[in-house]
């Protein structure tokens, strides 16, 4: 009687099967290995161009900022020069007087408009309200500069000093003033002024801006004002 083999590396067939397993286990294994290493080739030969590619772009940015910066500083030269060619009309008015007129009408600027006033020597004799010949050249080119400013409303106003008037055409210096205030407001209508713009107003001595007592004073007092607020 054959004897019976009691352990496995004695039997005569043996089960190898677990060998092909093994083997794709490993076949697996270096198939990724390989994978990964030519992933990381790849990156690895990428790197350069992708700095070139970056010191590129560095490179262009102060390209593309200078037209930016031109465009900008253009743009601010136009708006500077628009504010500088385009004053106001006020402001257009105060240059015109000032260059036209010298001491023959002076200009106060006020909160709302501007004040334009008149001596009353350069207008009428005392007492009267007839305009002197010599006050319509100055009466025309300022309705003429008026007119070329723009629209604006123009409020005529009467100051006298507060001397009472005794005798003559006038009973008061409210009468007075309105008459002097009437003259100049007649002669810018018929100098092309519109009437919808005009008013005339008597002060009489109500508005006084110097002293009374003194002759220098009164005579800064007798006045007529253009007070002008543009539309």
């Amino acid at each position: 009687m054959d004897s019976i083999s009691w352990y496995a590396w004695e039997t005569d067939e043996v089960d190898s099967g677990w060998l092909l397993t093994y083997v794709d286990v490993l076949s697996v294994i270096l198939a990724m290995l390989v994978v990964l290493l030519g992933q990381m080739a790849v990156q690895h030969l990428k790197t350069p161009e992708e700095e070139s590619r970056m010191a590129a772009s560095s490179e262009e940015i102060p390209v593309v900022l200078e037209p930016i910066e031109e465009q900008l500083s253009e743009t601010q030269n136009k708006t500077d020069t628009e504010s500088v060619k385009a004053p106001t009309a006020e402001a257009r008015l105060v240059a015109a007087i000032e260059n036209s007129f010298q001491d023959e009408v002076k200009v106060v600027q006020r909160e709302q408009g501007i004040t334009l006033e008149i001596a009353d020597a350069i207008l009428f004799n005392s007492g009267k309200a007839e305009l002197l010949p010599e006050a319509q050249p100055v009466l025309s080119r300022l309705a003429s500069t008026l007119m070329e400013i723009g629209d604006a409303d123009i409020a005529v106003e009467g100051h006298t000093d507060d001397r009472p008037i005794k005798g003559g055409r006038y009973q008061s210096n409210w009468e007075l003033a309105a008459a002097r205030a009437n003259a100049v407001t007649q002669f810018l209508l018929n100098h092309g002024l519109p009437a919808k713009h005009l008013r005339s107003i008597s002060y009489a001595d109500a508005h006084p801006v110097a002293d009374n007592s003194h002759p220098d004073g009164r005579a800064e007092n007798r006045r007529v004002n253009l007070r002008v607020e543009f539309l």
